[in-house]
């Protein structure tokens, strides 16, 4: 039975934990790395590790949890500094994130480990309000400009999360990261493009 995650404070110690954890998980993987291990590396005691995670996966999630905004800034910063028009979004901005998912962190801890420890419903839910929310904002210019129904965002939104999810994991199981995010971009750019031919 899983323990009750304690209440979260931010704090020096909890901030150390997540360094440590995020070192050694990258380093090792989730199932190599011991609690012991992390709390050396953090330089605080168990008790500090139990007071603010429930167990070790708690603290996987909380570390997976503070990498997002870090994926989301840098979707947004490569993405703006690749486009020239509003409804460029959508395309550049799926082409910056699976280049984003072949970086080694971010691969090994968000997309191998991610769903392997979590499983991947919750890795799912747990990405969900940044997919969204990119997805909902590049849509949303092509409504702007009459490429698709405002009646169509949310499906539109589903399928298209869905395809970059598969690309994820694609890119994770590949012995060659870089050659399948190409695989995969190029179909996504066969998709996309597709909406945005005028009928």
């Amino acid at each position: 039975m899983t323990r009750e995650s304690p209440a979260k404070r931010p704090s020096k110690n909890r901030d150390k934990l997540l360094k440590a954890a995020r070192r050694l998980f990258a380093e090792r993987g989730y199932a190599e790395t011991g609690t012991e291990d992390i709390v050396r590396e953090a330089g605080v005691t168990r008790g500090a590790l139990y007071h603010q995670f429930a167990d070790k996966r708690d603290l996987f999630r909380a570390m997976l949890e503070e990498m997002l905004p870090e994926i989301g800034q840098r979707l947004f910063e490569e993405t703006m500094a690749r486009i020239a028009h509003d409804r460029e979004d959508l395309q550049v901005g799926c082409r910056v994130l699976l280049g984003i998912y072949t970086d080694a962190e971010v691969r090994r801890l968000f997309l191998i480990e991610g769903p392997a420890v979590l499983g991947l419903a919750d890795w799912q839910a747990l990405q969900a309000p940044l997919s969204t929310l990119f997805l909902d904002h590049a849509l949303q210019h092509l409504v702007d400009e009459g490429f698709i129904a405002a009646g169509e965002m949310r499906s539109m939104n589903a399928l298209l999360s869905g395809a970059l999810q598969q690309a994820a994991l694609g890119i994770a199981a590949a012995n060659d990261p870089e050659s399948a995010r190409a695989d995969y971009t190029a179909g996504l750019d066969r998709i996309i493009e597709g909406l945005m031919r005028r009928t």
